[in-house]
């Protein structure tokens, strides 16, 4: 009964946070699956430092990484966060982001349209940035929790984190201009 509870609660969860470091639904079933199988055969190393939830996450996340490692994907080459050429020689914007309309963002972001297009670039970034986007911004783990779910510094989990938005943001620029 209580293992039938922390299913139900944790697996649209883990389904989501698999689906978005996979990109792939299917694959994410399995992924998930051996989530599950992992942290049973492991349940008596969970000495409770932190929560369960953020064990499973954790387990989820390096199963992904472990998915994503023998598909030998090619590394996605990493440039500077926002083009150059955008500055003028004192710093200033040559090429200012696009503004928002009279909308509020809430109701630009309920449009599906940039739904898909936030989609699209979750799933596009490198792997460990996509992951850390995932972790922060869906599924509403602290900085300290996705620093430990993924292995990583604090520092390290912050840049991950600015690059993944500022791609994010930049191919949201992109349709907001198209749509202009």
């Amino acid at each position: 009964m209580l293992f039938t509870s922390l299913v139900d609660r944790l697996q649209p969860g883990l389904r989501r946070l698999a689906t978005s470091l996979t990109g792939n639904p299917a694959t994410a079933d399995e992924v998930v699956q051996e989530t599950w199988a992992a942290a049973l055969r492991s349940l008596h190393t969970f000495e409770g430092r932190s929560s369960f939830r953020t064990w499973m996450f954790k387990i989820c996340t390096h199963v992904s990484l472990a998915r994503f490692r023998q598909e030998e994907r090619a590394p996605i080459p990493v440039g500077p966060t926002v083009d150059p050429a955008r500055f003028d020689e004192h710093g200033a914007w040559r090429d200012p982001p696009a503004r928002w309309s009279e909308e509020t963002p809430e109701k630009i972001a309920a449009r599906q349209e940039v739904m898909d297009c936030i989609r699209r670039a979750v799933v596009a970034l490198p792997l460990r940035q996509r992951a850390v986007i995932t972790l922060r911004d869906v599924h509403g783990f602290s900085s300290e929790e996705a620093c430990e779910i993924l292995g990583v510094t604090d520092v390290h989990q912050r840049v991950l984190l600015h690059r993944a938005r500022t791609q994010v943001r930049a191919e949201c620029e992109k349709l907001y201009r198209e749509a202009a």
